[in-house]
């Protein structure tokens, strides 16, 4: 299902969060308190203009605080969903479903994914209201699957990386000059950078049309014929694109597919990720002084995962507020990939899921 296709959802949520802890003047360092919280699920479909409640739509909060709480309930004909007596703590809020809405004349089913975090510090009364949009509400150029952990092998091989953007956009987007980078623990830090030919901002020779996929391949190669366990790699010769260093003699560069470059001076590393734990930055290309990292105006899109539920927070918030890919094993032949394509809240943590193949220019079911 291709969401840009549809009518566009605003999902609000009214989020009133009555907290009850041993202690109201502190907040607790520790599993010392517990608090309720209440949940109001408030739909603006625009093309009716009016609002509706959600009955039985599963509502997830989990936080890392403590031993990994997960809860899990469905809002009631009002829209409200209540979690009570659970440890005082941070906690994510997700939603991802489907809904069918009645337009008169036809009915309609359409994804919802939405997030949120309830963050203690900045509690400053007992009773909270947080707003937040669904995911989607910021369409454009998104960074929708993420494969680097490897084929199924005991060999240390993982070199049939790729990444695949999508346009979830009604309108066509331009790589022309973008660029797409590796970084180290914030978009202040560069560990690799290559960039697509072209003019940034104003070039229009590489278009991307609306609901496309584009695959970037660390090297645009047939892996098929590297079996491993009785299981193959993957084609790479119908990527889109492939990233190619020119000072890397010994790097793989298919003629018939054209080159994201690097531009690090003296620069001798192809592009290659961490299997199970990274960041990745697509840019508009407007600043590439990549001494001082990347300017936070230009990023277009940006993921970090990490297969450890413990793993700490690196990317700044305002570009991702969490990490997705927890449980991803290496050498496992598993990818992550969004759970609707180009539907982005703004959480990896909850716009990704780990699946059990990769799926090269097109969306898993």
């Amino acid at each position: 299902m291709k969401f840009d296709n549809k009518n566009i959802i605003i999902l609000s949520l009214l989020f009133i969060m009555v907290i009850g802890c041993l202690n109201q003047d502190e907040i607790p360092q520790k599993n010392d308190g517990t608090m309720d919280i209440v949940l109001q699920t408030n739909f603006d479909i625009d093309s009716l203009n009016t609002k509706q409640y959600w009955t039985s739509l599963p509502v997830e909060i989990f936080t890392y605080n403590y031993n990994d709480y997960h809860y899990v309930d469905s809002t009631d004909s009002n829209g409200i969903v209540r979690f009570e007596n659970i440890p005082f703590a941070e906690y994510n809020i997700n939603i991802n479903s489907e809904i069918v809405v009645d337009y008169g004349t036809f009915l309609d089913t359409m994804p919802i994914v939405a997030s949120g975090v309830y963050n203690l510090n900045n509690m400053t009364d007992s009773v909270s209201t947080i707003e937040i949009l669904s995911g989607g509400s910021n369409k454009g150029l998104k960074i929708n699957e993420i494969y680097t952990a490897g084929p199924p092998n005991n060999f240390f091989f993982f070199y049939d990386q790729y990444f695949e953007l999508y346009n979830s956009s009604d309108e066509v987007k331009y790589l022309d000059g973008m660029i797409f980078c590796r970084m180290w623990t914030s978009i202040l830090e560069v560990t690799s950078i290559f960039q697509f030919p072209g003019i940034p901002l104003t070039g229009t020779e590489y278009p991307v049309e609306p609901g496309e996929f584009v695959v970037l391949a660390q090297d645009a190669y047939n892996y098929k014929d590297e079996i491993f366990n009785g299981k193959a790699s993957i084609d790479l010769t119908v990527a889109d694109w492939e990233f190619v260093n020119s000072l890397d003699f010994g790097d793989w560069d298919n003629p018939d597919v054209p080159n994201l470059e690097c531009i690090e001076v003296g620069e001798h590393r192809e592009f290659m990720v961490g299997l199970t734990m990274d960041i990745l930055i697509l840019a508009d290309g407007s600043d590439v002084n990549y001494i001082d990292g990347v300017d936070s105006m230009s990023v277009v899109d940006g993921v970090e995962y990490a297969s450890s539920a413990t793993h700490t927070k690196d990317l700044e918030s305002y570009v991702d507020r969490g990490f997705g890919g927890v449980g991803q094993q290496k050498y496992s032949g598993q990818s992550l990939e969004r759970k609707v394509a180009g539907f982005d809240t703004g959480n990896s943590t909850i716009d990704f899921e780990i699946i059990s193949a990769p799926t090269i220019g097109y969306q898993h079911e």
